[in-house]
């Protein structure tokens, strides 16, 4: 059934499924421990603007290499 379907229909099915798990993985903390989730949050607020950006570029940089890779 794969192959009967255009590149750009895998193409985005593909990007969905990643989306969905992205929401899947981020929704999972708040939904088992709301209270943890609520401190780690504020832990951000504490946290300088540098602190944040670095944080930040490497995480895109992860996410950039498992892409990459895969």
């Amino acid at each position: 059934p794969e192959m009967s379907r255009g590149l750009g229909d895998v193409y985005k099915r593909q990007m969905m499924l990643a989306l969905g798990w992205v929401l899947v993985i981020e929704g999972f903390t708040p939904m088992v421990a709301p209270g943890f989730w609520k401190e780690s949050i504020s832990r951000f607020l504490d946290e300088p603007d540098r602190a944040l950006r670095i944080t930040g570029l490497l995480l895109v940089a992860l996410g950039l290499a498992i892409i990459w890779i895969v």
